[in-house]
């Protein structure tokens, strides 16, 4: 149902049984999620992937790791974490497969996704372990 636009923005608003659900987004930004559409690469047994290019025009090409159809991890292409899946540890199996798969992608250090880019965290690894 929608239910207001102000100054750019579209507000939609709906309840879901004792719970209302408000939608603000900016009506000159939308653009359909094609996510869903996107082809899965097997990285070997329960392991698959899918590769999404960058959502906006300071972001990276991406993968979705998937166990069966629980996402493990999402990372960018130098090996930072994307969708919040900073600690996140890579399976060697699936990083050997990322390898294969996705040779212009970057691992990160002992497949330990952090959230800052490699450059970042050499100059600064030691104060952020220990702060």
């Amino acid at each position: 149902m929608r239910f207001k636009e102000f100054a750019g923005y579209e507000w939609f608003s709906f309840t879901v049984d004792n719970f209302a659900v408000h939608i603000l987004f900016s009506a000159s930004e939308a653009a359909p999620l094609l996510e869903g559409k996107s082809k899965s690469f097997e990285l070997g047994g329960a392991y698959s992937a899918q590769l999404h290019q960058a959502h906006t025009s300071v972001g990276q090409t991406h993968i979705h790791v998937y166990a069966k159809n629980n996402q493990l991890f999402a990372m960018n292409q130098d090996g930072s974490a994307h969708d919040r899946s900073h600690g996140s540890r890579i399976p060697n199996k699936v990083a050997q497969a990322i390898t294969q798969k996705f040779p212009g992608f970057t691992l990160p250090p002992d497949n330990f996704i952090e959230g800052a880019p490699a450059e970042i965290l050499t100059v600064f690894g030691p104060q952020l372990l220990l702060g």
